[in-house]
Order: structure tokens, then sequence, then C-alpha cells
């Protein structure tokens, strides 16, 4: 496609090991990140006695970073992590090093890319997999419609925006926080584990990393697809949070944004002239008087207190001519 990958590989070797291990301290749902002089552990459960540990180590002169051994792996974790563990059983082994990278745009015609082929980098913050999921959601709702004709093709300019902008925001984390623990200097090592220890005690601090590590936290604030909003209410392109009681915005065999108002006879007409774009249950305002757009990844698309903003969105959305007598009082 000739699309640079443009970043850098870091000059440390990595260790991942996917192994069995008894002894662990804590429970099995609780990671664990342990700082020590000679470099940083993590250890992640995957199911209840199996566990995937990666730590960093010397960097070597080969093209790639060796493969350690389980004796090894079991030597790291005595030095660095949890005493009193046993490794045994070992599902994967294998050494990595880290590229922070990332393409320019996602998307080359009709090829588009998401996930590692879009971007590549540390392990650090664990969203790699999160931010590849979302990048595939993001894409796949947008070409549904296109593809089924509800939507107008401009819709698919959008997906490299808001990805590539979440994209860099991971890389740039992502790099601060290798930095930060592969710390070499005592005394910046000791301000480190101070300070992290003081941080990860506090509710406040540990919810903010929860929803960054998960994604729930991103927003699209400059995407070409957030239309008016309005005063007091979110603005478009943050994320509605789902409705207890709800089922998921977009949910089901084909996407559909959703409309959070007032019902009405008015709205309920205008839902079935945009059928293949809006979902014809309306569901309780997220304010009083209001009548809200929520796109069918759960973002907020537009707002406002009379349908014609939204019958113009939708409009141009499905690039059709708006329908006048839609907006007429009901």
């Amino acid at each position: 496609l000739g699309m640079p990958f443009a970043g850098e590989t870091l000059l440390s070797d990595w260790f991942l090991a996917d192994v069995h291990m008894d002894g662990y301290p804590r429970p099995d749902t609780d990671a664990s990140v342990h700082w020590h002089r000679d470099g940083v552990l993590l250890i992640f459960p995957i199911q209840p006695g199996r566990y995937r540990i990666i730590g960093d180590l010397p960097h070597t002169d080969g093209k790639s970073a060796p493969t350690p051994t389980l004796d090894q792996v079991q030597a790291l974790v005595d030095q660095r992590g949890p005493a009193g563990t046993r490794l045994f059983d070992p599902v994967w082994l294998s050494g990595f090093r880290i590229n922070g990278r990332k393409v320019a745009s996602y998307r080359r015609g009709r090829a588009f890319l998401a996930g590692d082929a879009a971007h590549i980098h540390s392990p650090a913050g664990g969203q790699g997999m999160n931010t590849g999921m979302q990048d595939a959601v993001n894409l796949a709702w947008k070409l549904a419609l296109v593809v089924q004709g509800h939507a107008d093709g401009v819709l698919l300019d959008s997906y490299s925006p808001e990805r590539s902008s979440v994209g860099d925001e991971v890389l740039k984390a992502a790099e601060r926080l290798t930095s930060v623990a592969t710390l070499k200097n005592p005394i910046a090592q000791g301000v480190r584990n101070a300070v992290g220890r003081l941080l990860l005690g506090l509710p406040s601090v540990t919810h903010g990393v929860a929803d960054t590590m998960s994604e729930v936290a991103v927003h699209y604030p400059d995407s070409p697809l957030n239309g008016p909003g309005l005063r007091g209410l979110m603005h478009p392109g943050e994320r509605v949070p789902p409705m207890a009681g709800q089922v998921p915005v977009g949910a089901g065999p084909a996407p559909r944004f959703a409309m959070f108002a007032d019902g009405t006879p008015n709205l309920a007409a205008l839902a079935e002239q945009f059928s293949g774009l809006v979902d014809p249950t309306i569901r309780p305002a997220l304010r009083e008087g209001t009548i809200s757009l929520v796109r069918p990844d759960g973002y907020l698309a537009c707002a406002a207190t009379q349908p014609e903003p939204i019958v113009a969105y939708l409009a141009g959305m499905a690039n059709k001519p708006t329908a006048s007598a839609l907006v007429r009082p009901a």
C-alpha cells in the first residue's frame, strides 16, 4: 500500500511468558506491577492458576530478543516479583522488542487499516487489544451502513481521523509509561515508587486508570461526524454510557443510530423515514425536552430541542433531501 510505518524500535529486550504458577499472593483477578532496581515485572492473571508475565531485559545485539527459558523467568520473578512463587507448565515463552509505530492515515483508497496493521506500541498501559477492537467496531458500523446503501460513502472518511487521533494518544501514553517503568537512576526510581504507591491508593486515580485502560474514556471531540449540541448536555463526540435495563445502542444484526427523546408521533415518523439509519424504538430523553441522536457505537452524534437539526443531520448522512413534512408539529 506504500504507507510508511513511522516510529522507532526501543533499545531494550523484553520477555513474555504464559505460565502456570503456584503461590501468587493476590486474588486470581488482580494484576500486579513490580518495580525493581534492575527492571520491571508485570503479572496478569489469565485464568485460575495461569498467568502472563512480562518484563524487560538488558539489550542484546541479535536481530531479535532471545526467548527465555522457564528457569530464567523463574529467576526474574524471584528477583523482582512476589516471594514464594513456583512457575511450571509454560504455555508460551517469547522474547520481543518494543516498537512504537503508526501509519499517518488508516485509509488508502478502498483499503482500511486497523489494529496492529495501523499502530503498534509498548504493552505498557494494556491498551493494544482494546484499541484494535475499537478500530474494528468504528469501521464496521460505517462500512455496514454504506454497503447496505443507507449512508453516503463520505461516512467512511471519518474512520481515519477518529481512530488515528486515538492511536496518537495511545502511543504517547505507552511511551510515557514505558519510560517511567524502565527508569535506571536509583533516585528517579525512588520517586517513581513513592508517587506510584500514593496515587494508586486513591480510588479516583484507580478508577481513572481503569477507564483509560478499558478505553471507555475515549471521545471524538473533533470528529467530522459531530453535529450540533446543547449547552448543559454532553458534547457531540462524547460516549453515552449504557443505560441500565436498555439494549446497548447498535446491538443486533444491523447497526442503527438511536434516538433519545420524549416520544411523539412526529419523531416516530422521522425514524420511519430514515429506517435504514435509525432504530424505530425511541428511548427516554437524556434530558427532558431534548432530542439526542446516538451513533451505533454509542457516541453522541447531535442534540437539539426541535426535530429540524436531527432531520438535517440524518438527511446529510443519507445524502437525501430533507423531508420538511417530518418537522411539522405533530
